[in-house]
């Protein structure tokens, strides 16, 4: 007896409204600490980086940038975990996001040209974007 055919029939996409929470979400309370580690583990990086091709980058500067990609690998991997216990599905995104653009920028960084910069700039925007969500929260 040959079995039934499959039908795959797509639901709508749900409504997404982002609204500005009454309270920060728990996942906030982990992210702030976590946060802060890493813009300490990267003001080095942050105060000796330049926007020069890696092809013209001394030994220092390698390291340097071989270190940074470490510790962003590390964040990317914290704000995925975070995304994923966040409740609040707009947080969630902004997590994931800072995820994907600091993921693009570490991907290119060996062969880094200045026109990558703009990835690690979208990064660094999101990770504010996160700041902003978890410490603003609907007047009373």
């Amino acid at each position: 007896a040959a079995s039934a055919p499959t039908v795959t029939v797509e639901a709508p996409a749900p409504e997404f409204k982002p609204t500005i929470p009454v309270a920060p979400d728990p996942v906030c309370a982990e992210w702030g600490p976590i946060a802060d580690s890493y813009a300490a583990k990267l003001k080095e990086w942050s105060a000796k980086s330049v926007d020069q091709p890696a092809s013209t980058w001394n030994a220092e500067q390698r390291e340097l940038n071989k270190a940074f990609i470490s510790t962003v690998r590390d964040q990317v991997s914290d704000l995925n975990r975070l995304a994923d216990k966040a409740q609040d599905p707009f947080l969630a995104g902004l997590l994931r996001a800072q995820a994907m653009y600091a993921e693009a920028y570490i991907l290119r960084l060996p062969n880094y040209e200045p026109s990558d910069r703009p990835l690690w700039q979208a990064a660094y925007d999101f990770s504010g974007a996160v700041r902003a969500a978890c410490t603003t929260v609907q007047p009373r």
